[in-house]
């Protein structure tokens, strides 16, 4: 009885993921390139919403649960499929026959996942 669970929600599982905080320190003379965040913050400026909803798709989680997925491109058109990478500026999309193609994250007006706009997560 006390593991009965209390209220049922229809819909996919929901994970958090907390990184865990490593204890080691690196030397004072060490030389580390610039991280490649600075390229990424660009784009979250231009587009924050649209950026954090293809980083969570992108996830082994996001793929498997999420599909396939509609994204209304600005010009009309509307391509079926799943993220498959994303960078600062583009993000992959793997079409449902297996084909890889590239859009500019601007293109993508909205997704939509079984005919509704797919919600926000932060």
């Amino acid at each position: 009885m006390e593991n009965d669970p209390l209220l049922f929600v229809q819909g996919p599982p929901v994970y958090r993921h907390i990184p865990q905080v490593s204890y080691w320190q690196e030397e004072s003379t060490s030389i580390f390139p610039e991280p490649a965040i600075k390229a990424v913050e660009k784009v979250v400026e231009k587009d924050p919403i649209m950026w954090n909803r293809l980083r969570f798709l992108k996830s082994d989680f996001a793929k498997h649960v999420y599909k396939p997925l509609c994204f209304y491109l600005q010009d009309g058109e509307k391509v079926y499929g799943v993220v498959e990478d994303l960078h600062p500026d583009s993000v992959q999309i793997k079409l449902t026959n297996g084909e890889i193609t590239a859009f500019e994250i601007q293109e993508i007006q909205e997704i939509w996942w079984r005919g509704k706009i797919l919600p926000t997560r932060m």
